[in-house]
């Protein structure tokens, strides 16, 4: 198993445990599902989800396509990036909901694009894994 599929597992075990835990606080406290609940929704679907599609898919498609993986730079940087900005998400949130500040904002939005970039690193990388030229 590649470094990139290790590491891409390992990140969506720490969002898993993040997300049942943060869902284990609102058992005891439901007054903070309102502020914790978009923190609790992305660590679940953007962290242990997403996290664990990629590392299938690096893992896997490289081998089914039957081409080695395009960038293995890529991979780090898309995991780098996502990683940053998923957990720039995460603690940003309910900061951003409880004070509003533009300075949160500003970071909020940065958050997402470099989450974003990650992805948009991944789609590259497997499309040119699976679809590249012989």
């Amino acid at each position: 198993m590649g470094k990139i599929t290790l590491y891409f597992i390992i990140a969506s075990l720490f969002y898993l445990c993040l997300g049942v835990t943060i869902g284990v606080v609102f058992t005891i406290h439901s007054d903070l599902i309102g502020v914790f609940l978009p923190m609790h929704a992305h660590a679940n679907l953007l962290g242990w989800v997403s996290m664990m599609i990629f590392a299938v898919a690096y893992h896997v498609l490289p081998r089914f396509s039957g081409r080695p993986l395009f960038s293995e730079t890529l991979g780090n940087l898309h995991l780098i990036l996502s990683n940053i900005g998923l957990l720039g998400l995460i603690i940003v949130w309910p900061l951003l909901r409880t004070y509003g500040t533009i300075t949160l904002q500003a970071i909020h939005i940065v958050a997402a694009v470099f989450y974003a970039i990650g992805a948009f690193l991944f789609v590259i990388n497997i499309g040119k894994t699976v679809f590249g030229k012989d």
